[in-house]
């Protein structure tokens, strides 16, 4: 007989095959869904200009970040560039999903506590979601969404999907 199928719930730590995080989405009974980083950092969208990119899902992080890490210049992304560093089938989350990530949050932190990692703080977090030459940013004190230069730097969190 072949092992149970793990499912996840919410809250629920992940660690499979070196690829860590906390869980913060699930769909097909806990079997699959989405995970967000351990670790956090503060970084720029963009270093230069803030011209359009043409990053506008509001949904899929991962094709945003596809986008830009298809891109020649794609080092003057940072915050694309360091959640992609996590693992390759790590991204920058899309507005929508920093806003599922908020709904969660306490959960999450709960966890993040536990493991002596920083947690998800009041402070805005970028997506992967432009508007126009700005991109959308997620307050985590009270899920507020805000567009910002995209030089300023916020903080970033890698989600990636299981």
């Amino acid at each position: 007989i072949f092992g149970e199928i793990k499912r996840y719930k919410v809250g629920d730590y992940y660690n499979v095959n070196g690829k860590q995080g906390v869980v913060f989405e699930v769909c097909d009974n806990g079997q699959h869904g989405k995970i967000v980083s351990l670790d956090q950092k503060q970084l720029r969208w963009r270093k230069l200009d803030s011209k359009s990119i043409g990053v506008t899902s509001k949904s899929d992080g991962q094709s945003n970040t596809d986008i830009v890490m298809s891109r020649s210049d794609y080092k003057n992304y940072p915050a694309f560039v360091w959640c992609r560093e996590q693992g390759e089938d790590w991204y920058l989350p899309s507005k929508d999903e920093l806003l599922s990530l908020y709904h969660v949050k306490n959960q999450i932190n709960k966890l993040l506590r536990d493991r002596c990692k920083e947690m998800i703080n009041g402070f805005c977090y970028w997506s992967s979601t432009e508007r126009e030459f700005c991109a959308w940013n997620v307050s985590m004190i009270d899920g507020s969404t805000y567009y910002g230069d995209k030089k300023f730097n916020l903080y970033v969190r890698a989600v990636s999907a299981f």
